[in-house]
């Protein structure tokens, strides 16, 4: 699984649907990656592990009952910090944003978690 971070999300979405790989072992890919390599770099802004692995083990579970929530099922993501996310600090850049904790999800973001 050491190359999975460099397969498109087509791919991964597939992987997931054939059960060849859970969500659960995606987020923890991912967040072990983040936390190797993201310290000097500061690429993730603001990291929600705990709702991600909540919503892996949903994905998973639902998954296993046969139901589908669309192409990006039990995907694993990052919102750029510039989108309001419901729950998660999000200072678009701006340090007079350092404790903005939005109570909705932008449109775009809404969108993509239905």
């Amino acid at each position: 699984m050491a190359e999975l971070h460099f397969l498109p999300a087509t791919e991964l979405a597939r992987m997931l649907a054939a059960g060849e790989v859970s969500s659960v072992e995606l987020l923890d890919h991912f967040l072990d990656r983040i936390d190797r390599l993201d310290g000097p770099l500061n690429c993730v802004v603001a990291l929600d592990a705990e709702r991600a692995r909540v919503q892996a083990t949903e994905a998973d579970a639902a998954r296993a009952r046969g139901e589908s929530w669309g192409r990006l099922h039990g995907l694993p993501m990052t919102v750029k910090d510039a989108f309001e996310t419901e729950g998660v600090v999000t200072t678009s850049g701006a340090p007079e944003l350092a404790a903005h904790v939005p109570d909705r999800d932008a449109d775009a973001v809404a969108r993509l978690k239905d």
